[in-house]
């Protein structure tokens, strides 16, 4: 005999009716695996030995031996119609019938079922069953135990700092705040996916949530807790190069973008313009001898900072007296799975200047100040470019030979640009080696 597809197909079939001598119409069981002919007609049974009251339709089942495994989710997939009402417990038996699977329903299980279930898999077929009738199922390796649906407790770990952060940046007129609250979140996205009878604790200290409701809720909160902390843990390097070209006397006052040195070492980014920040570096050492046409460069810091996703990160370059002078740059990363990069960046640089004298005679440092706050999306390994940040300083220098005749030293002004190079690297988690 040849047998079906992959496929466990149930139908509800008419019994044949065969015609009796001084009663009525008898109804039998047919069953048939697909894809057969019968060989002869079926006998048809002496009037005298054939039953005398009536019997319900029953259904008749195909089975696809071939894949007659254990698993709910397996590719073998199950085709059901049924006409009249079928109690729960005979239709969980004839769904069970042929495969490795056991099957156990509690004592106040009942409820019936009527109409048609096509091409799922064993688990859709449980769920479309029981689910609307307020029964559920739990799996233990091949047994499946039925029961009433009510909701139970699990716990999910969350390993992640308990720890509020807040960052807020002013550049003239532009505010920026960002708050981070990661377990303030997750007690409530975990809210929005809980029935009515849900309720949700979190624990701060232990890293636990602790969650009641029905088993597929607590389903869809495992997915959700898993997703979070897969994203919310990614981390990005970011690799700085804080740069200062004392620019020399005759030039335009600021870098000249367009030569043909920088171009050489630098490509543009589709769509970003003009200038520095429509470069991306493609060789940073030649980009530094490309600096170095147009002035002294001087490499002020080299800092490399580590940072979550969405967990803002700060870098100061420079010396505090009475006010902070030197670079400031803050950062905040939002790290994509298509390995792009989100930066927000809020660079700054403050200079001592000169002295200012108050009536009393008191003196408070003049600093000048140069910020900056911008948004970009820079892909893994990409090195962008911040400029712009201008510095006028007076330099004295001690005269020789036949000028110390007018005097022992000169004074010039010497202008100077701070340049940046960013270059986020985002770290691949590692994967887990066996103990």
């Amino acid at each position: 005999m040849r047998r079906a597809g992959l496929a466990l197909v149930v139908v509800a079939s008419a019994a044949s009716v065969l015609a009796q001598s001084g009663g009525g119409p008898s109804d039998l069981t047919v069953t048939r695996l697909q894809g057969t002919k019968p060989a002869t007609a079926p006998p048809v049974p002496d009037a005298s030995t054939a039953p005398t009251s009536n019997v319900s339709p029953l259904v008749a089942t195909q089975l696809d031996e071939r894949q007659a495994a254990g698993s709910l989710d397996g590719p073998r997939r199950i085709t059901l119609s049924v006409a009249r009402p079928m109690p729960i417990g005979d239709l969980l038996l004839l769904l069970v019938n042929g495969t490795p699977l056991s099957l156990v329903t509690d004592n106040d299980v009942s409820g019936s079922f009527t109409g048609d279930l096509k091409d799922l898999t064993m688990r859709q077929a449980l769920e479309a069953v029981l689910f609307p009738r307020g029964l559920d199922y739990d799996v233990q390796e091949t047994l499946i135990r039925v029961f009433p649906r009510r909701t139970s407790t699990r716990l999910f770990t969350v390993n992640y700092l308990n720890v509020e952060r807040t960052l807020k940046r002013e550049v003239s007129e532009v505010s920026t705040a960002s708050t981070a609250d990661f377990y303030g979140e997750i007690e409530h996205g975990v809210q929005t996916l809980l029935s009515p009878s849900g309720r949700v604790h979190v624990d701060r200290t232990a890293g636990l949530v602790q969650v009641t409701d029905f088993s597929e809720r607590l389903d869809q909160v495992g997915v959700y807790l898993e997703a979070v902390q897969l994203r919310a843990t990614r981390q990005v390097r970011i690799d700085a190069q804080v740069l200062s070209i004392a620019l020399w006397s005759g030039s335009n006052g600021s870098i000249d973008w367009t030569t043909a040195a920088i171009a050489s070492a630098a490509a543009n980014r589709s769509g970003s313009g003009y200038g520095p920040l429509g470069l991306t570096v493609t060789n940073v050492d030649a980009f530094a001898k490309a600096l170095a046409e147009q002035g002294l460069v001087t490499k002020v810091a080299t800092p490399q900072i580590v940072a979550m996703n969405n967990e803002p990160a700060i870098v100061r370059v420079g010396k505090e007296s009475v006010a902070f002078d030197g670079f400031t740059l803050t950062l905040l990363a939002q790290i994509s799975a298509d390995s792009f990069v989100q930066l927000h960046v809020s660079p700054s640089y403050a200079a001592h200047t000169s002295e200012l004298k108050g009536p009393d005679g008191t003196t408070t440092p003049a600093r000048a100040v140069s910020q900056a706050d911008t948004a970009m999306r820079v892909r893994d390994g990409e090195t962008i470019v911040l400029a712009g940040f201008l510095n006028d300083a007076e330099k004295i220098e001690q005269r020789s030979g036949f000028g110390k005749l007018f005097g022992g030293e000169s004074r010039r002004t010497v202008r100077s640009e701070l340049v940046v190079l960013l270059t986020p690297r985002i770290i691949k988690a590692a994967a887990a080696t066996p103990n």
